[in-house]
């Protein structure tokens, strides 16, 4: 290629070479953790892997027609669904992630305002500053306008801000349980009282905690109201390859009722194959995540999840306390997850750098300066030996002036 890029090799390569390139590639289990993330423990990993391998060749594509399929993955939307509340008539859509959920409430909600308020012509969508920047993409993807608001002095959404946002052509509001950089929830039931107030659209995004929250709060975590409890919830999206643990690509977008799941929906019929109906916006998708994710839900059943929530949250305890205990380090107390902290006087980003050197791959937040940690099942004390053993010699060797390896604190 003229660019110097690699093009196809003229002869194939036996499989003994890309095992041996393959493996080399394979990065440090211990300090590759956090980049991992989120994984059950080893049978739990087991029995996804089983399921996913027997059904990794077929495509999800004809869930809505081909059985076993189409059953399986009903079953999973309804597993998935008892766990929020649901009133009756509620539905589910299994997805990709969190990003292809978060555009199914997006786009759905667009169709839904186009009906309910034909006079709205260039739509808005209120978010918190919080919110997940798949809303921005979303937005920009399907014409809407979002308009951000600054946070309260608590890290969450601000209602009188939110309020003051709304104009004539505010369609619906966003709602974070919890959001990623602070892992707090926002003010749900306030929202929801300003949306039925307004008749706007209320999504709750629990990407990260939806799958955790409920059995959380079975263990006494007192969390606010955040599911389908608060009535102007209409959509929420939940990641099962997140506190699902199940193996990705699976996600969640669930709708307070059927009608309104129906606005996601697209049937066009407009070329020569006849009507294309998708579950939802991917075509081709692998069905082995479906089956997968229906197995791990039926091998954990509520008192895995259980088990596996009272597990985390303890990990969580240990880690903000010895955190803590690192001069410099201070632990975000927030509702739930990921595990975030901060400094009052050490350079976060030089701190970052000095673990990406030892292979550490980390997340963050910029305002204000944040390393976020997202917990999971697969948490073992090997990598939290290690992981606090490397923090503590970076944050010593950032206070010496020794560090010299600065890396951005983002997402």
């Amino acid at each position: 290629m003229s660019d110097n890029r690699p093009g196809l090799p003229e002869r194939g390569a036996g499989r003994g070479l890309l095992e041996q390139e393959l493996r080399a590639l394979v990065r440090d289990e211990v300090r590759s953790h956090w980049a991992r993330a989120f994984r059950g423990p080893a049978d739990v990993q087991e029995v996804a892997r089983f399921a996913y391998d027997l059904f990794r060749d077929e495509n999800g594509i004809f869930s809505l027609r081909a059985e076993p399929l189409r059953r399986i993955e009903a079953e999973v939307t309804d597993m998935c669904l008892g766990l929020f509340h649901p009133p009756a008539g509620a539905g589910g859509t299994f997805t990709s992630g969190g990003s292809e959920s978060n555009y199914s409430a997006l786009h759905a909600m667009r169709e839904w305002a186009r009906a309910a308020h034909p006079r709205i012509r260039e739509p808005e969508i209120v978010a918190p500053y919080s919110a997940h920047p798949t809303f921005s993409k979303g937005c920009h993807y399907f014409g809407l306008k979002l308009v951000r608001v600054p946070l309260a002095s608590d890290l969450r959404a601000s209602v009188p801000g939110m309020r003051q946002a709304l104009t004539a052509n505010t369609i619906g509001m966003v709602a974070s349980a919890p959001c990623w950089p602070y892992g707090q929830y926002d003010p749900i039931d306030a929202l929801g009282a300003l949306a039925a107030e307004r008749g706007l659209w209320l999504h709750v995004d629990a990407c990260v905690g939806g799958y955790f929250a409920p059995f959380a709060e079975r263990l006494g975590v007192r969390l606010p109201p955040w599911d389908f409890r608060v009535p102007a919830v209409r959509s929420i999206s939940a990641d099962l390859h997140k506190y699902g643990y199940c193996p990705k690509p699976a996600s969640t977008i669930l709708w307070r009722d059927e009608e309104l799941k129906r606005y996601h929906f697209v049937h066009p019929a407009d070329w020569p194959g006849g009507q294309y109906t998708t579950a939802g916006f991917a075509g081709s998708r692998p069905a082995g995540s479906i089956y997968a994710a229906w197995a791990v839900l039926r091998y954990l059943g509520e008192d895995g999840y259980l088990r596996l929530a009272r597990e985390v949250l303890a990990v969580k305890r240990r880690l903000l306390a010895d955190i803590g205990a690192i001069p410099g380090l201070q632990p975000l107390d927030n509702d739930l997850l990921p595990v975030a902290f901060g400094s009052s006087d050490l350079d976060l980003a030089l701190v970052k750098g000095e673990l990406a050197k030892l292979g550490w791959i980390l997340l963050g937040a910029a305002e204000p300066p944040l390393i976020n940690l997202p917990l999971d099942a697969a948490l073992d004390e090997r990598v939290i030996v290690t992981f606090l053993d490397d923090l503590r010699a970076a944050a010593a060797r950032v206070r010496a002036g020794t560090a010299a390896t600065r890396e951005e604190l983002r997402y």
